[in-house]
């Protein structure tokens, strides 16, 4: 009897460990590991360049010169141009703004004066893992840093990722057709 008692015991507490352990990890169905660094293809150029995919960041970034902001029909657009290092040609653009967002300055901007910087925020197409993705870009000149674009938290979910910090470039090994 006592015995019977037991096993009861640890069933119960063996299926409610299961439970909470299902509910608690989060749901990797139609997620796929990547580096840390991966190509992205823009379109409609289909100019594939590289991108960070920094889990510390909550937006999207692209490099962007020549930012214009003008107003068509009653609503906010803005003329740009994608440009980096690392790109042969710079990319003209011209998108509505679907807002503006504020992005906290580093202590070396001199954030003394002001502490955010206010970027615009448009809907760019990208095809990631050879799928297309329509995703929110804030624009920013990114011409001194690594890499042209940076993937954050919310377009990494949208696109299924999810990021292993030790490898990079693991899309040019799967697809040879980057």
């Amino acid at each position: 009897m006592k015995s019977q008692i037991n096993y009861s015991f640890y069933s119960t507490i063996l299926l409610i460990a299961a439970i909470l352990f299902v509910v608690s990890t989060p749901v990797a169905a139609n997620k796929s590991v990547y580096g840390f660094l991966e190509p992205v293809t823009l379109t409609p150029d289909k100019v594939t360049l590289t991108a960070k995919l920094d889990t510390g960041a909550e937006t999207a970034s692209i490099s962007a010169k020549d930012i214009q902001l003008y107003e068509k029909e009653g609503e906010e657009y803005v003329k740009f141009k994608v440009s980096h290092p690392e790109l042969e040609q710079a990319l003209d653009y011209n998108l509505p703004i679907i807002r503006h967002t504020k992005i906290k300055k580093r202590a070396t901007e001199g954030a003394k004066i002001q502490k955010y910087h206010s970027r615009p925020v448009v809907n760019m197409q990208i095809y990631f893992d050879g799928k297309p993705h329509k995703i929110m870009v804030n624009l920013i000149d990114r011409s001194h840093f690594s890499t042209p674009m940076l993937l954050g938290r919310k377009a990494l979910e949208k696109v299924g990722a999810i990021v292993d910090s030790t490898v990079e470039n693991t899309l040019l090994t799967k697809n040879e057709d980057y």
